[in-house]
């Protein structure tokens, strides 16, 4: 709820009220188109109609010096525990982003993604973009599945973006402008810093 500012500021009082009421508009609109988005994915998945792109996993070692506490590859789950993945990314769009944020309102890219692949799958997995990129193996961008990490190079020479893979192109993310939010690798903006992809879940 707006604020009121105090004492009487006239014109800039009732301006920033406005800001403030779009902004939040905004977040709204973006929360409802979000889980519409899900609602179909949840659908399609209950229908049973979930990608049908197989994965035949081995077990991968990440070269992170501390893999050993890590849950080993790949990480077996269901249709049913994918449906959970798309409630709670549902519950935590419109989370706000914060450099380092692992949960308690804020996430960064990766924590996100740790916190998602911990809650839904009770798996461990590094905690940087950079060593989740690493840490299993890469599929054909042409053969996504739901679950898989995306990655991008935004702002240098290496990996430091992350994603989790939803359907149709779209993925979930903790952007540093808009916090937990639902983007497209048909986007121009992703589509040119896009790197590759990551498979850590058998699906069976």
């Amino acid at each position: 709820m707006f604020q009121p500012f105090a004492g009487d500021r006239g014109p800039d009082r009732l301006k920033d009220a406005g800001k403030h009421l779009i902004f939040n508009q905004r977040m709204k609109a973006e929360k409802k188109a979000f889980r519409r988005a899900v609602m179909v994915l949840l659908c399609i998945t209950l229908g049973g109609c979930a990608g049908t792109s197989s994965f035949q996993g081995v077990q991968y070692s990440s070269k992170n010096s501390k893999s050993d506490i890590y849950t080993p590859l790949p990480v077996i789950t269901t249709e049913e525990q994918l449906v959970r993945m798309l409630e709670n990314l549902t519950e935590l769009v419109g989370t706000g982003y914060r450099y380092g944020g692992t949960g308690n309102g804020a996430f960064d890219c990766s924590g996100f993604v740790q916190h998602i692949f911990r809650d839904t799958f009770n798996a461990r997995i590094p905690r940087t973009a950079r060593n989740q990129s690493r840490f299993g193996p890469e599929t054909d961008d042409g053969e996504l599945q739901r679950g898989d990490l995306v990655f991008f190079r935004l702002g240098g020479s290496r990996i430091d973006h992350v994603g989790i893979y939803l359907d149709d192109g779209l993925f979930v993310h903790a952007s540093s402008s808009k916090g937990v939010t639902l983007a497209s690798l048909r986007h121009p903006y992703y589509a040119r810093h896009f790197i590759k992809a990551v498979r850590l879940l058998e699906i069976r």
